[in-house]
C-alpha cells in the first residue's frame, strides 16, 4: 500500500516520464497531458496499464447543497515505472500523477465529487457517468477500453436506499441518521458503465423466470404504477430473446431497473442498475400503439447492451456507434414476436430509415463513423447516423450476407471479445470470413462516407415493391409517403398540394403507424403554408374528432396544440384543456396544451397558468399530487407568459448552470421562448444561446447540446434569425467541428425557410 496521493504532482513530471522514462512511440507530448482524455494518452495507458480494480467509498449527504466526499483504493499492475496520468475533473489539468512502480500497484486517495454528473435532486441522485464524465465524480481512468472491477459502498441518510451494479451485500448503521450500504464486487466493466442511484425510492420485486429482480421508481400515480408488473413481463421477454440470440445467459449478476422522472435520455444500459425515462416507461390510459412499441423498444434496446456494449464495448467512443447499432438493429427484431399485429416493416422505416434522411439532408450530416481526438467531446458523436443509420446500414448488411452467417458471425464475436473490447473491423473480420461477399467495401461506403450507403435507393426499393417479391401494400403506400416527403422538400410540390396529399391519405388510413407518421409529416408544410392555413387546421381539427383511429385523433389533437393558428381551432383546443374531457391525454399534455395556450391567448395567460397549477398542486384530494409535475409546470410555465420583462429573466436563467440543472426542463423552456408565435420578439435571443453553447456542451449531457440548438432555433424562420446564425459562424470561423455539426442539424429549416438549398 503507497501513501495516500492528495496533492497532484506537476504535469511536467508526466511529460518527463511519457518522453524519456517510457520510451513511447509516436504522438504529442502535449496531447498526452492536455485536459479531457486524449486518445494519445488512452493508447499509452492502454498499453502500460492491466488489471485495474477500485475500491469506492461515497459519502453523500441529505443536503444537495453539501458536498459528496470520497475515498479510493485505486489498484493495477503497470509494464513500467513512472508517472501514470489518473483523470479527475477537479485537479489540476483535470489529472493527478500517480509514480507508479513496474508490476502491482496501489493508491488511496481522498478527494470531492463535482456534481455535475451525479443528478442531485432535494431527495434523491443518480450518477450517469457515460461517455467519460466519471472522472468528475472520483479519479479513474476514464476511458472504455481500460475495463475495471468496482467495489462501491455509499454512506447515506437512514431513510434512504440505494442501488448500483451489483447486489447490496451488508448494511451498517453509523450512527447519527446514517448507514453504509456495501454491494459487492462488479465484473469487469468500463467507468462509464459504472453507476449508482440513491435516495428515497419506492421499490417492487418479481421473479421473471428463474431471476428476481427489482424496480425502483417514484411515479405516485396508482393507475401508472399498476403498470409494473407488465413492464417486468416485457423485461423477462427481452432477456429471453436476447439469451437465445446469442446463446449466452446474461452476464451480469442482477437486472435490477430505475424509472427516473426528467431523465436525459430514453435510458441508459448500466448493468444491473439499468436507468429508465420515466415518461416512456410510465403510460397514460389509452397509450397509442407507438407508445406501447416504444416501451418495449426502449428495454429491448437497454437489455441488448448487455451483451452489446456492456459485455463487449468499443475500444474508443469514435465507434460509440457499434453498441447502438446492435441495440437498435437487435431491438426491431426483439419486438417483432412481442406484436405480431403490427407491420414491421413500417415501424422500420418511420424509427431507423426516416430520422435517418431528416439528418442526412443537413449541412451537418456525418459519417457513421467519426474522428474523435479527445473523449471531452465524445458526446457530441450521438447523433441520428449513430442510433438510425447505422441500424439501417445493419439491415442491408444482414440481407447481404444472409442471415446465418451474420448470427454465426455475432456470435462469435461475442465469444472472443466477452468482457473486453473490440473495434468494427474486429467484426468485419469475423464476418468477412463467413461470406464471399465483399464486406470491406460495403463498408467503406455505409460506415465511412458522409453520405455513404444508398438509403433513397433503399426506400425506392420498398415504394416499388422490389424489395422482396411479397411486399405488402401498407409498405408500399408507407414509403411512397416517405418519398412525397422527400420531393416536397426537394420543392417539387407546393405546400397546398403536399398537405393536401397527406390529409387525403390520413383521412381513410386505418394503420397507426402510418398514420402517425404522416401526422409527422404534416408540421413542415404547414408552417410553410401562407395562405388557406386555416382551412387545414380545421379539416385537422375534424379529424382529431372524427378519425376511427384514437391514436390517429390523439396524436392530432396534439400537433394542434403545438402549431395551430385558427381562433376556432385555438378554442377547440382550449375546451379540450378546460374541460379535461379527454382521457386519453396525459398530465404532460395538460399541462403542454395550457402553457400553448398561454402563448396563443396572452390577456387569458394568468387564468390559464393559475387553473393548471391548481390541478397540480395537491389541494385536491381527487387528484394525485406529483411534487415533480408541480415543479416542472412552475418552471416551464413562466417562458409561456406574455411578461417580456419575465421571459428575459427565464432566458437569463438558462444561460447559468443551475437553470439548465434538470435538462428536459431547459429545453422545453428555451422552445417556449423561441415559440413560431413569437419569433420577432425572440430573435434576440439567438446569438446569446449560441455564444452559450461552448458552455452548454462542456456542463451538459450527451443530447444536450444538438437539443439545445433545436429549442434556440426551432421556432425561426425570418431572415433576421438567419442573419444571426450566419454571424455567428462569420464571427466563430474555427469552431469545433463536432459542435458545429449538432448547429446545422438544427439550422435546416432556418436555411430552408430561406432559400438554402444545398447542403
Amino acid at each position: 500500500m503507497l501513501p495516500r496521493i492528495i496533492r497532484p504532482l506537476a504535469m511536467a513530471a508526466i511529460l518527463a516520464f511519457l518522453s524519456h522514462g517510457c520510451g513511447l512511440r509516436g504522438g504529442s507530448d502535449t496531447k498526452l497531458a492536455e485536459p479531457g482524455v486524449s486518445a494519445d494518452l488512452a493508447s499509452f495507458r492502454r498499453d502500460v496499464i492491466s488489471d485495474v480494480t477500485y475500491k469506492i467509498t461515497l459519502s453523500i449527504p441529505s443536503s444537495k447543497d453539501s458536498a459528496i466526499t470520497g475515498r479510493e483504493t485505486v489498484s493495477f499492475n503497470s509494464s513500467s515505472k513512472g508517472v501514470i496520468p489518473l483523470d479527475f475533473t477537479r485537479s489540476d489539468g483535470e489529472h493527478i500523477s500517480l509514480k507508479a512502480r513496474k508490476g502491482h500497484n496501489s493508491f488511496d486517495l481522498d478527494f470531492v465529487s463535482d456534481d455535475r454528473f451525479l443528478n442531485r435532486n432535494e431527495e434523491y441522485l443518480y450518477s450517469l457517468f457515460v461517455p467519460a464524465h466519471a472522472r468528475s465524480a472520483f479519479p479513474c481512468f476514464d476511458q472504455p477500453d481500460m475495463k475495471a472491477r468496482f467495489t462501491l459502498s455509499l454512506e447515506v441518510p437512514q431513510d434512504w436506499t440505494a442501488v448500483s451494479n451489483t447486489a447490496a451485500l451488508d448494511t451498517v448503521d453509523l450512527g447519527g441518521g446514517r448507514k453504509r450500504i456495501d454491494f459487492a464486487q462488479t465484473e469487469p466493466i468500463s467507468t462509464y458503465l459504472f453507476a449508482f442511484v440513491a435516495g428515497k425510492w419506492s421499490k417492487a420485486s418479481s421473479v421473471v423466470g428463474d431471476r428476481e429482480m427489482t424496480v425502483f421508481y417514484r411515479e405516485t400515480d396508482p393507475k401508472k404504477t399498476a403498470q409494473v408488473p407488465d413492464i417486468f413481463g416485457e423485461v423477462g421477454q427481452a432477456l429471453s430473446w436476447m439469451e437465445s440470440f446469442t446463446g449466452i445467459r446474461m452476464p451480469f449478476s442482477k437486472y435490477d431497473f430505475v424509472i427516473v422522472p426528467n431523465f436525459q435520455f430514453g435510458g441508459m444500459e448500466h448493468p444491473g442498475a439499468i436507468l429508465y425515462n420515466e415518461r416512456t416507461m410510465f403510460l397514460g390510459e389509452k397509450p397509442t400503439p407507438d407508445e406501447r412499441l416504444a416501451r418495449m423498444k426502449l428495454i429491448s434496446h437497454e437489455t441488448a447492451h448487455l451483451w452489446f456494449g456492456d459485455l463487449v464495448t468499443m475500444r474508443w467512443f469514435d465507434e460509440v456507434w457499434t453498441k447502438e447499432v446492435f441495440a437498435n438493429h437487435l431491438a426491431a427484431k426483439m419486438v417483432e414476436p412481442m406484436f405480431p399485429d403490427i407491420n414491421h416493416d413500417l415501424s422500420w422505416l418511420k424509427g431507423y430509415l426516416a430520422p435517418a434522411m431528416d439528418e442526412e439532408r443537413t449541412e451537418g450530416a456525418t459519417a457513421i463513423r467519426q474522428d474523435l481526438p479527445n473523449l471531452a467531446d465524445a458526446g457530441l458523436i450521438y447523433n441520428n447516423m449513430v442510433y438510425d443509420k447505422a441500424p439501417v446500414m445493419m439491415r442491408m448488411l444482414e440481407e447481404y450476407i444472409g442471415a446465418e452467417a451474420f448470427k454465426e458471425g455475432l456470435g462469435k464475436y461475442l465469444e472472443r471479445f466477452s468482457y473486453s473490447n473490440s473495434t468494427w473491423d474486429d467484426l468485419v473480420a469475423i464476418l468477412d470470413s463467413l461470406s464471399d461477399k465483399d464486406i470491406m467495401a460495403f463498408s467503406k461506403s455505409w460506415v465511412n462516407e458522409r453520405r455513404g450507403g444508398d438509403m433513397i435507393g433503399t426506400l425506392r426499393s420498398f415504394a416499388d415493391g422490389s424489395r422482396h417479391g411479397d411486399t405488402d401494400p401498407e409498405t408500399i403506400r408507407m414509403a411512397s409517403i416517405l418519398l412525397a416527403k422527400e420531393d416536397y422538400l426537394k420543392g417539387n410540390s407546393t405546400p397546398q398540394e403536399y398537405l393536401s396529399f397527406l390529409l387525403d391519405y390520413l383521412r381513410t388510413e386505418t394503420d397507426p403507424i402510418i398514420a402517425s407518421t404522416i401526422i409527422s409529416c404534416v408540421r413542415v408544410p404547414l408552417n410553410d403554408l401562407m395562405d388557406g392555413r386555416e382551412a387545414v387546421e380545421l379539416r385537422l381539427l375534424g379529424l382529431s374528432r372524427s378519425h376511427p383511429l384514437e391514436s390517429c385523433r390523439l396524436q392530432i389533437k396534439r400537433l394542434l396544440a403545438s402549431c395551430c393558428t385558427s381562433e376556432k381551432v385555438v378554442g377547440a383546443i382550449r375546451e379540450v384543456w378546460a374541460k379535461e374531457s379527454d382521457n386519453s391525454l396525459t398530465v404532460n399534455d395538460y399541462m403542454s396544451f395550457a402553457c400553448q395556450l398561454a402563448i396563443r391567448l396572452p390577456d387569458k395567460s394568468d387564468e390559464i397558468i393559475r387553473t393548471q397549477r391548481k390541478r397540480l398542486d395537491g389541494s385536491d384530494p381527487s387528484r394525485v399530487f406529483n411534487k415533480n409535475n408541480l415543479n416542472h409546470f412552475d418552471f416551464v410555465s413562466r417562458a409561456a407568459m406574455p411578461d417580456q420583462a419575465l421571459r428575459d429573466s427565464v432566458f437569463s436563467e438558462l444561460l447559468t448552470l443551475p437553470g439548465r440543472a434538470v435538462e428536459p426542463w431547459a429545453e422545453e423552456a428555451l422552445g417556449y421562448l423561441n415559440h413560431f408565435l413569437r419569433e420577432s420578439a425572440s430573435v434576440k435571443y439567438i446569438r446569446p444561446g449560441l455564444d452559450a453553447l461552448l458552455e452548454v456542451k462542456a456542463t451538459g449531457d450527451i443530447f444536450f447540446p444538438g437539443k439545445w440548438c433545436g429549442a434556440l432555433l426551432g421556432g425561426h424562420r425570418s431572415p433576421e434569425a438567419l442573419g444571426e446564425l450566419n454571424s455567428f459562424l462569420k464571427d466563430n470561423p474555427d469552431y469545433p467541428q463536432l459542435l458545429k455539426n449538432k448547429l446545422l442539424v438544427a439550422a435546416y429549416g432556418l436555411q430552408r425557410a430561406n432559400g438554402v438549398k444545398e447542403f
